[in-house]
């Protein structure tokens, strides 16, 4: 009997390893639901009210999605603080912990949602809630905002993997 207990005990604690009984191993379990590299997006919802608590892997022509730049550190820090980042406390552990890039097309136009950041594809001459933007120039392999426009309401939004740079204009 004793050598039944210890196999049991043995298997609980091996099993138990597996699925990452501790808060910190199942929030590294649900970051790995993507990868670097992989494209995803939110539920619909409004951009001031997106759902941001699960994401799905899509193809990264969808407009808009994310490419997973890199995954931030322990302390939830992405390595750049160019990346978009979504807050802890309005994501998941599998979202919290991603570092984005958005795959955006050049001349759409995206409402961006405070708090969370997720931006929405919107009507170019539709005032919505959250800011306004048009893609005027996306250039990729590139992180130089010298390449964009320097006029009023222009900005460059840069990322530094995969490096990308976007022009864009304000509209709103």
């Amino acid at each position: 009997m004793t050598r039944n207990r210890i196999l049991v005990a043995v298997l609980i604690a091996v099993l138990a390893g597996a699925v990452g009984c501790g808060s910190g191993q199942s929030e590294r379990n649900a970051a790995m639901l993507f990868a670097v590299g992989d494209c995803v997006s939110f539920p619909a919802g409004t951009p001031s009210a997106p759902d941001v608590t699960r994401a799905a892997k899509v193809a990264c022509s969808a407009d808009p999605s994310y490419t997973v730049g890199a995954v931030a550190d322990a302390t939830g820090a992405c390595p750049s603080d160019e990346y978009q980042h979504l807050p802890a406390k309005l994501a998941d552990p599998s979202t919290a912990r991603l570092c984005l890039v958005p795959n955006l097309v050049t001349y759409h136009c995206y409402e961006l949602g405070v708090p969370a950041g997720v931006m929405g594809l919107a009507d170019c001459t539709s005032r919505g809630n959250g800011v306004l933007v048009q893609v005027t120039q996306r250039l990729d392999d590139v992180q130089d905002a010298s390449s964009c426009p320097k006029a009023s309401g222009e900005y460059a939004w840069r990322y530094p993997s995969p490096a990308r740079t976007y022009c864009t204009r304000t509209l709103y």
